[in-house]
């Protein structure tokens, strides 16, 4: 129904019932009642429906433009008449700033060019009346007609001209036509208009007030792209400048707005813009900042720097309102300043002779007296508690700061001695005095808020970095200040602290600058860069004073406050200047008191727990040397904390730090309720690599019990988790429900990685000690011989997140169990039933090839290793496909993936074992060609985006491996494709070509990669050159190049061509006429290609060298599109 009545001829009839009803309005209930019909907005729903309508299908005629603004205006009329004046209803003058909105788009200026001046009429048959003060009172229907025109011009700015919209090309051309029409024709009489009225108005009546307020702010819109010169003259800045006298912050506020509107409107910096600022400080600016409600900011730079907030409590919300847009005013101002400053340093007349000296010379003087005045300012706006208001003059602060000069500190001067203009402002004592107090309220700013909620945490950290982007400023001017303040700050800090640390016993607002200094310090890191990243080297500038706080912070006991972000920064400070420790071993040991006990790793706050897990290890690590005489006190504090619970984390059931059981839920140690675990597996990881770095140091210490007792130690230290591990398998396979059993597989996950990252310390070297390859291949033959228990399917919940956790620990194997590793491991050693974990570091143990050492039959571990991964292999593949009802089968990308992840295992196989590992190559390549190909031939609907993109990564990664397989073992490279080699070699063709469909260059340059590699070896065998290069490749090679969707111009698919013709030249290379025969009498003429691109093609072939027929091929191609 709208739509039949937006069309044309019918919207008059809503237009009719808009007018009669607003008509018959006679009391304020009538409107109310009026405003809440249904009726009002379907009819005028249905008028911006019309105006609305495409100009191109619904075109404008004259009289749809007389009837729309005979109804516009009636209207208006209408509205500002109803009640003798004194209608209120935001409601209607939102519907009626709408449509003449969407009129002005629809038909200005070219349908209904006097839209503006018929408005405008209206003013003045109104204003012809009684223009006594208070308007309210002796013409309330001007204020009203003004009230509509003002929200039209608000209307007008958000939806065509706001900065912040965007627009199409084609409704910014037409914002512009309707900007350029606005500036020749109305904008003058429209700013007269509100000038004339502004006059008038009495900021001692509140509508009045309102209605200031609102000129001003819609002049500040739209003084950014009007003529300057409308606002900037004498007659607008006195209205300003006599509104300003008046104390009403929401008349300031207004103000403000413009003010910043003038400022940020493009100009030349200098002078135009320098003078604009300049002329406008003393009339307005000034007394803005004189006025009482500024006056109390300017207190915190009228004395020495303190630690008090800036803020009145009783600070209305309206006044704070005010602060904000004041801010934002003198953050445009600053910016524009430093601007302008720029600029002047840069037309310097010593450089330029065509300034005045004495000009230019009174321009700087004021500039730099007006910019540091803007810094006292935004000091006192940033030490505000709101910091919304301090955060508008960051930008401003942060760009004065690249003003200042930097501090030398006794270095040499990179000036020649010439003269040259100052870029820079000096660091005079004044300066330096105001970088205290900006130092002084930053330091207040980012202190840590003791009660806050979630959200405002996440706003306060977000904050907190602007902050601190003001500090590294500083420390760029003067690097010693920022360390003095926070030395300065945390001993008076500490003074206020009490002898027992107990956080209820201390202020907040101590809490909060303590975390402060600690949270300063430790960004100082990135500030105050040093050479190693070592702040307490000899002749580093700033070794002395970092190494002070140091000593402070860790002599001082302050990680016995049990507040998190305290004990957080303090364990974070001890990992970023780990290499303090180097110079003051003695507060080693402290430190790690406080990392092994309830303030560190034992920490009732999850946070801080987790967080030390890591740091913890990184501590050892680096001073594991320190640490070896140690290692068994230290092991003994670990023990409680390295059982792990294997139970799934599940989202719905989360509790702090961990996540308590389901009742339903099997235990592993079949015991009741666990009490809720200090760690998850992932942290605990970290907690046993520190172990095997303690573990490992002790064998390389004098006192320590070499290899053999550490082999002991690593066994003992992984038996439990192994034991456990092939339970967690069991879990998996017998859950049912989908979200646990995913949850089971990360777990898996998790333990495998933990494994491998303890190992990874045994194997630093290459090959490990004999010891200790016993116990990788026992923990080998657990990991391999528990992926028997996982479901059968790929894809199946939790399954390819257990596979990747064990494919990992094969892949750090086979890095570092080469096939030079002949240690022999005793079958006794590697069963799945194997003894105690000292049995494993005892059992054999020296090198040698022999398979039996005379206690049993023994194979070397590089065997051992094949084997696995021949054994693994079957099970990482699964079933891609199942006609069981029973094996339901997962989205084909997810199951896809999990195959994907298996395949680059084979490529580093290659690449580390060479020749060596072909048969295990021959037995495991087939079937994951097989599976490969099996599932890119499964049917996908267009729908299925994300596994279409999975198909093609798993085709790509495919071609890619076997490209480097190809590359590593060039003449056994058909050996380790199985005894059916001439079928899969015809099928990877068919991979190679179904990347051209996929347009996936990458993929099909592989292909061809590893084809060229087999016509380097094997073209000279006729069997090959016959069945299979001549038949598929040639054919792949020659015609791929001359589809459509082989995009000639693509960087890739340039790299793919050049590969594609270097199969061809090889071809050539090594057949010579044979193949020159088949190509000039067989093959090109089957391609109904004429003699005049035969014979070139030929020609070149045969006489170019392989790049220069790489370049013939690309024009070659060409030629055809």
């Amino acid at each position: 129904m709208i739509d039949q009545l937006s069309s044309n001829g019918n919207w008059e009839i809503c237009a009719n019932f808009v007018l009669s009803e607003l008509e018959n309005c006679s009391s304020p209930q009538q409107i109310v009642n009026l405003q809440n019909s249904a009726a009002l907005f379907a009819c005028c729903r249905c008028i911006e429906n019309l105006l609305k309508h495409p100009i191109s299908s619904y075109p404008v005629s004259a009289t749809e433009v007389q009837k729309m603004s005979d109804f516009l205006r009636n209207w208006v009329k209408l509205y500002a008449n109803c009640l003798d004046g004194q209608i209120q209803s935001v409601i209607l003058k939102r519907k009626i700033a709408q449509s003449v909105c969407l009129s002005i788009m629809r038909y200005y200026p070219k349908n209904w060019p006097t839209l503006f001046d018929e408005f405008l009429s209206l003013f003045s048959e109104v204003s012809a009346q009684q223009m006594c003060p208070p308007l309210s009172k002796s013409n309330p229907v001007l204020l009203n007609l003004l009230d509509v025109f003002l929200e039209v011009l608000q209307e007008l700015d958000s939806m065509v001209f706001n900065r912040s919209l965007n627009l199409t090309n084609e409704q910014f051309l037409r914002t512009s036509e309707i900007k350029d029409s606005m500036r020749i024709t109305c904008l003058p009489p429209i700013v007269e208009l509100l000038a004339m009225i502004l006059k008038n108005l009495q900021v001692g009546n509140a509508r009045e007030l309102k209605l200031i307020s609102l000129c001003l702010k819609v002049v500040g819109l739209y003084v950014l792209w009007i003529d300057i010169k409308l606002v900037a003259n004498a007659q607008f800045i006195g209205i300003l400048h006599s509104l300003v006298q008046f104390t009403e912050p929401a008349v300031h506020q207004s103000i403000c707005f413009l003010l910043k509107g003038l400022v940020t409107k493009g100009m030349p910096a200098f002078p135009e813009k320098l003078s604009l600022i300049l002329g406008l400080w003393p009339q307005l600016l000034q007394p803005l900042i004189n006025a009482p409600s500024t006056g109390k900011l300017l207190r915190r730079t009228s004395s020495n720097p303190n630690l008090d907030i800036n803020r009145d409590d009783n600070d209305s919300e309206e006044f704070v309102n005010f602060l904000q847009e004041f801010s934002n005013c003198m953050g445009s101002i600053g910016y524009n300043l430093t601007v302008s400053f720029k600029e002047l340093m840069a037309s310097n007349p010593s450089a330029n002779s065509s300034h005045d000296s004495s000009t230019w010379q009174a321009a700087y003087e004021e500039c730099v007296e007006k910019l540091e005045l803007t810094l006292n300012i935004a000091i006192n706006l940033l030490a505000y508690e709101d910091n919304d208001v301090g955060l508008a003059v960051v930008m401003f602060v942060q760009d004065y700061l690249e003003l200042l000069k930097e501090k030398t500190h006794g270095k040499p001067s990179l000036s020649n001695g010439s003269a040259k203009p100052k870029m820079f402002l000096e660091l005079t004592a004044d300066r330096l005095f105001k970088l205290r107090q900006l130092l002084s309220v930053l330091m207040e700013k980012i202190e840590y808020p003791t009660e806050r909620t979630s959200e405002e945490i996440d706003d306060f950290e977000s904050d907190r970095q602007e902050y601190l982007s003001l500090v590294r400023g500083i420390a760029r001017v003067d690097g010693g200040l920022v360390l003095e303040g926070i030395q300065s700050l945390l001993q008076h800090t500490l003074l206020q602290l009490p002898p027992s640390m107990r956080v209820e016993e201390i202020e907040e607002m101590v809490l909060g600058r303590l975390e402060s200094c600690l949270y300063l310090f430790f960004a100082a890191g990135e500030f105050y860069k040093a050479p190693r990243n070592d702040h307490f080297a000899e002749g580093y500038l700033y070794n002395a004073k970092m190494g002070e706080l140091m000593t402070t912070i860790c002599c001082s006991n302050i990680s016995a406050i049990a507040y998190y972000p305290i004990q957080l920064d303090f364990f974070e400070l001890i990992g970023r200047y780990d290499k303090f420790f180097n110079s003051s071993p003695k507060l080693l040991f402290d430190v790690l008191a406080a990392f092994l006990d309830e303030r560190g790793l034992r920490n009732s706050n999850v946070k801080v727990r987790c967080r030390c897990a890591y740091l913890f290890s990184r501590l050892i690590k680096s001073h594991k040397s320190i640490f070896a005489l140690h290692t068994e006190q230290i092991l003994q504090q670990l023990e409680s904390l390295l059982p792990l619970d294997p139970t799934p984390e599940l989202p719905g059931l989360k509790n702090i730090n961990g996540f308590p059981k389901p009742p339903s839920m099997p235990l592993l140690n079949g015991a009741g309720a666990a009490s809720p675990r200090l760690f998850s597996i992932v942290e605990q990881s970290f907690l046993y690599e520190s172990c095997a770095h303690l573990i490992s140091s002790r064998s390389s210490n004098s006192e320590g019990g070499g290899v053999r007792e550490a082999a002991s130690l690593f066994a003992m230290l992984l038996q439990p988790t192994l034991l456990q591990f092939p339970q967690m398998m069991r879990l998996l396979a017998q859950e049912k429900d989908p979200d646990v059993a995913e949850a089971r597989g990360t777990v898996i996950k998790q333990t495998a990685d933990l494994i491998t990252r303890t190992t990874r310390v045994m194997s630093l070297q290459t090959p490990p000690e004999p010891e200790y390859v016993h116990i990788l291949m026992k923990i080998l033959d657990v990991l391999v011989g528990s992926l028997a228990l996982l479901p059968p399917v790929a894809g199946a919940p939790g399954r390819g997140a257990a596979c990747a956790g064990v494919r990992a620990f094969i892949h750090r194997l086979i890095g570092s169990i080469g096939p030079e590793c002949n240690v022999v491991v005793k079958s006794a050693d590697t069963s799945a039933d194997a003894a105690p974990a000292s049995s494993v570091s005892d059992g054999g143990g020296g090198e040698g090839s022999s398979g039996d050492d005379g206690d049993g039959i023994g194979r070397t571990a590089s065997d051992l290793l094949l084997l696995a991964i021949s054994t693994a292999n079957p099970h990482f593949l699964t079933v891609q496909h199942s006609n069981d009802p029973g094996l339901p089968l997962q989205d084909p990308d997810i199951r896809w993936r999990e195959l994907r992840e298996h395949i680059p295992l084979f490529s580093q196989l290659a690449l580390r074992y060479k020749d060596r590992c072909l048969p295990v190559l021959s037995e495991c390549l087939p079937p994951l060609i097989a599976s490969t190909m099996g599932a890119l031939t499964e049917p996908l609907e267009a729908a299925q985006m994300v596994a279409m993109t999975e198909r093609c990564a798993l085709r790509r990664a495919l071609l890619q491996a076997l490209q480097s397989i190809g590359q590593v073992l060039p003449q056994g490279i058909f050996i380790a494709l199985g005894s059916n080699a001439a079928n899969v070699l015809v099928s990877l063709v068919s991979l190679t070509e179904a990347c051209l469909e996929a347009e996936d260059a990458v993929g099909m340059r592989y292909g061809l990669t590893f084809f060229l590699g087999c016509i380097t070896h094997f073209a000279s065998d006729d069997t090959f050159y016959e069945n299979f290069l001549l038949p598929h490749l040639l054919p792949l090679a020659f015609l791929s190049p001359a589809r459509s969707n082989f995009r000639l111009n693509d960087a890739q698919f340039a790299l793919t061509l050049n590969e594609a013709a270097s199969c061809i030249y090889a071809l050539n290379s090594a057949r010579g006429d044979v193949f020159q025969k088949f190509l000039l009498q067989t093959f090109l003429p089957r391609q109904n290609l004429s003699q005049n691109y035969i014979e070139p093609y030929i020609t070149n072939l045969c006489t170019q060298t392989l790049s220069g027929f790489q370049i013939f091929a690309k024009n070659f191609y060409s030629s055809f599109r």
